[in-house]
Formats: C-alpha cells, sequence, structure tokens
C-alpha cells in the first residue's frame, strides 16, 4: 500500500519509477500483490503494464532501493505520528 509513498519516492531522484516502487514491494517475501491508486486512466493503464512486466528483483536490486530510499525516509513517513 502506499508504494510510491503518494509520489514522493519519485521527487529529487530517489527512485526512477514505478517499476522499481512496485517491483520491490512485490519481491518482499509474503506480499502477493499490491495496491496502488491511479488519478487518471492513462496512470492506471501504466501500472497495469508495470504489474504485467513484473519479475521479481535481484537480492542486488533490492539492496541498491533500499540504499538509495534510506536518505528519504522522513519525508516518506508524514502519515506516521512521532511520539
Amino acid at each position: 500500500m502506499k508504494v510510491p509513498a503518494y509520489g514522493r519516492l519519485f521527487k529529487n531522484g530517489v527512485l526512477d519509477g514505478m517499476e522499481q516502487a512496485m517491483g520491490y514491494v512485490l519481491s518482499l517475501e509474503g506480499v502477493h500483490s499490491c495496491i496502488i491508486a491511479a488519478e487518471s486512466v492513462k496512470q492506471l493503464e501504466s501500472n497495469f503494464k508495470v504489474a504485467q512486466a513484473f519479475q521479481s528483483l535481484s537480492s542486488a536490486q533490492m539492496t541498491a532501493i533500499e540504499a538509495r530510499t534510506a536518505s528519504a525516509w522522513q519525508d516518506n513517513t508524514f502519515f506516521r505520528r512521532w511520539t
């Protein structure tokens, strides 16, 4: 859920696109599906194509994505209440 963090993971070059965001989530052990809101029919069609082409990412690809997103964690936890 919230795979691209409302698009925040695409800002400032954190991730290159939905292929990385959706690919990472679907490559996690135990995850079999994801729900992504689309703001337009074009975006829905694009996300559908990404899902159709999905192939599990390698551990090296997963590690690379984790490294790229590590610096953006604070901006991407906007929905959490920190105490």
